[in-house]
């Protein structure tokens, strides 16, 4: 993911949980945080409300694999939380690079 947003323009800060990914997101204030569902420390969906708790006006990507029908239902709780957007893994690049762009051009 770091590859295909840097190799696409886009600055990426990267964390290796979700417990770091707030605090990066709380320091760096970035315009989208990406997000796994399944993280040690700190889950996604923990992620997303605490994010949203924090009113920091970061957009949201939540993505989740494993099976289709546990990946789905992970995302639409995700996307009742707060998530603005969802992927399902795997996804292909075009796929991250079209939530991405769509969430940058909606102000």
């Amino acid at each position: 993911i770091r590859r295909i947003l840097s190799d696409a323009g886009h600055s990426v800060v990267e964390a290796e949980n979700g417990a770091v990914g707030v605090k990066c997101a709380q320091q760096h204030r970035p315009t989208i945080a990406i997000t796994d569902i399944l993280m040690p420390e700190k889950e996604g969906i923990e992620t997303i409300r605490e994010l949203r708790r924090l009113q920091l006006g970061v957009k949201i990507i939540a993505m989740s694999g494993g099976t289709s029908a546990k990946g789905v239902l992970y995302l639409d709780a995700a996307r009742t939380l707060g998530a603005d957007a969802t992927l399902l893994k795997p996804f292909r690049k075009a796929d991250l690079l079209v939530a991405v762009n769509d969430l940058l051009t909606r102000g």
